[in-house]
């Protein structure tokens, strides 16, 4: 929640004219044409009114008008305008930062301040036109008042939308003089379009804005458009009917039933094609692995058979050694004698041993009877290699002779499928195409029948359309429950203003607006319609601070008690038919003294409350033509006025 702490008017040669305010209530209490009423239209004007609605003639020389804010974190923010106009500028740093206390002498005008590089300001715009998205005041404030930058508001019951802008906002926080005593509603304006200030109180008392909304398009636009579909279905359906001139529907039923039983049978055939060329292929893969099989057992038998003939051959290197050794003993014997080459002794006759000499002895008859038995170990293992090697080429010549059959098996399938099947399924094929492609066009003019009739259809539907009215859209009304918690709230305000405990409120959404006690605002005099109103906006600010629903947390009330007040040296108070009762106005100043010090309410007024209550009022009172020393004339200081 934030305050507005610091309104100041400063002009060349000008004393400051500045007021400060608390947290909690303050009261800005005296005599009429004091300057109470100009405060809040100078809050009004820097929050981006078109203009200054209240001029008055001790303010002609001064030039800016500067607006303090401070949130719940004590942060700043300080809005600047001219009053001659133009857009805002806005500070992080308090008035007195900016310009200093001096209130003899102002700052330069806004645009020199501008141009002389002062990088922590920023020029908003006033209020935001049409489609804009520059700074303005509003995406300033909001986010300093803890309120969404952007929130989406229903601005008509079309469904389309806007920004919420603290120009929307304002009949809720700030309250002037005239709109506070109005027969109309206190949350509407009353102009032309009032249907986004509605929102906006749906707004505040639910936290939910109209985000999610479609918006219905308007009736020129959708009549714009309904005509230009209708247009674009007429020259769609001129071809379509030009190509089917010459046609009759009962001609291309005929024609499309014979080439569908045409296209079954060549469609039976295709795949009666295609199932033989898979089971060929499939058969030839098979024959082709059976024939990758005999091939390599054959490559396996002949290098089988090619080590068993080396073998066979190696035994007959063997036989033929031990033949030579056989002979060779036979013709030991008959060798001329030797001597021994151990002793020297002749070799024929005796037996000759050496017993210390340890070694083999030969003789002829043992080296014939050895090579003779090895021989013929050797010719049983060449019978046995022979039968091997018979029974190999046997194995090799049946599978050579499988590889052979296999071979030819492929030949014969890849005929089939080159010279018999290929050919069939191309001319099958054609035929289909053709035929299909028949069916085609003759099912694309069925298509163009069916096509335009399903046109003349939507464009007879289009042409209803536009004749019949739009349709109005239904929004939902405000949300009960919160409109009950606001009117309790409201009878608790009026309870500690000295109504009846069993005051009872109730919002009539027709106005937008309350009953109390089952009688209308409206139909009070201009004195309890003021009271109402500032009950209506207490209790608002009361229901969103307790349940943290969206509010700028202050509001400004100008003349809530009466419209005029009797000056000192008056006799006379002018006349007021909305008097309100005695034990009102007391009730109302001991209410306000224990308002929570986290909500702001400035009331602008020329009753005076109590003294006993001045302080925790934070009163100030503008004394007016009447003055004493040490009590302030008005919001402009004398020397303003009296140079």
């Amino acid at each position: 929640m934030s305050r507005i702490a610091e309104i100041r008017m400063t002009g060349r040669g000008q004393l400051d004219a500045m007021i400060r305010f608390n947290r909690g209530p303050n009261v800005v209490s005296g005599d009429s044409d004091t300057g109470k009423s100009y405060l809040a239209r100078l809050v009004d004007y820097v929050l981006g009114a078109d203009e200054l609605k209240k001029a008055i003639d001790e303010a002609a020389d001064y030039e800016t008008v500067w607006l303090e804010f401070r949130n719940a974190e004590d942060e700043v923010l300080t809005l600047e305008r001219s009053l001659q106009g133009g857009e805002v500028l806005a500070y992080s740093r308090s008035i007195c930062d900016v310009i200093g206390d001096d209130n003899f002498e102002a700052p330069r005008p806004d645009e020199e301040r501008v141009r002389s590089d002062d990088n922590q300001v920023e020029i908003l715009a006033s209020k935001r036109q049409g489609r804009s998205v520059v700074p303005d005041v509003t995406s300033r404030v909001f986010p300093f008042f803890g309120l969404p930058e952007t929130v989406t508001l229903r601005k008509n019951a079309g469904g389309e939308t806007q920004r919420l802008s603290i120009r929307t906002m304002l009949p809720i926080f700030l309250v002037d003089e005239n709109d506070i005593i109005t027969e109309g509603s206190p949350i509407l304006r009353g102009g032309f379009g009032d249907t986004a200030e509605k929102r906006m109180f749906s707004y505040l008392l639910t936290g939910k804005d109209d985000a999610s909304i479609v918006a219905q398009e308007k009736r020129e636009i959708v009549s714009a458009r309904l005509q230009a579909q209708r247009d674009l279905l007429a020259d769609l359906i001129a071809p379509l009917n030009a190509r089917l001139k010459e046609r009759k529907a009962d001609e291309e039923e005929e024609s499309i039933n014979r080439l569908e039983d045409t296209i079954t049978r060549l469609s039976e055939a295709l795949e009666r094609n295609a199932a033989e060329r898979s089971r060929l292929q499939s058969e030839r893969g098979t024959v082709y692995q059976s024939l990758v099989k005999s091939e390599t057992q054959v490559v396996a038998l002949d290098a089988m058979l090619t080590r068993y003939r080396l073998l066979d051959e190696r035994y007959l290197s063997d036989l033929q050694r031990l033949d030579f050794i056989a002979e060779g003993s036979y013709y030991l014997d008959g060798l001329q004698t030797n001597a021994c080459p151990l002793c020297g002794q002749s070799l024929e006759g005796a037996d000759h041993d050496h017993p210390d000499h340890l070694g083999p002895k030969f003789s002829s008859v043992e080296v014939y009877a050895s090579a003779s038995a090895e021989a013929a170990k050797i010719r049983g293992l060449q019978a046995d290699l022979q039968n091997a090697i018979s029974d190999l080429r046997r194995r090799r010549d049946d599978w050579k002779r499988g590889a052979s059959e296999d071979a030819a098996r492929l030949q014969e399938i890849d005929r089939l499928q080159d010279a018999v099947l290929a050919p069939a399924r191309q001319q099958t094929k054609a035929s289909l195409d053709d035929v299909v492609k028949k069916r085609l066009d003759l099912q694309s003019a069925r298509a163009d029948r069916s096509e335009a009739a399903k046109l003349e259809r939507m464009k007879a539907e289009l042409e209803k359309a536009i004749e019949e009215p739009q349709k109005k859209l239904k929004w939902a009304p405000l949300d009960p429950m919160a409109t009950t918690e606001l009117c309790k709230e409201i009878e608790a305000v009026l309870r500690d203003w000295s109504w009846k405990d069993d005051v009872r409120v109730e919002f009539e959404e027709s106005q937008y607006d309350i009953k109390v006690n089952g009688k209308v605002r409206r139909a009070h005099g201009k004195g309890f319609r003021a009271v109402l109103h500032a009950a209506i906006s207490v209790a608002l600010l009361r229901y969103c601070r307790s349940r943290g629903k969206p509010h700028p947390g202050f509001i400004v009330l100008d003349s809530p008690l009466t419209t005029v007040k009797q000056g000192r040296g008056q006799t006379e108070v002018e006349a007021d038919d909305g008097r309100i009762e005695p034990m009102i106005e007391p009730k109302f100043w001991e209410s306000l003294a224990s308002v929570d010090p986290y909500m702001q309410i400035i009331v602008l007024d020329n009753k005076e409350p109590p003294p006993e209550l001045a302080d925790k009022l934070n009163l100030q009172i503008f004394a007016g033509l009447g003055a004493k020393p040490g009590e302030r004339r008005g919001f402009i200081p004398d020397r303003a006025t009296n140079k």
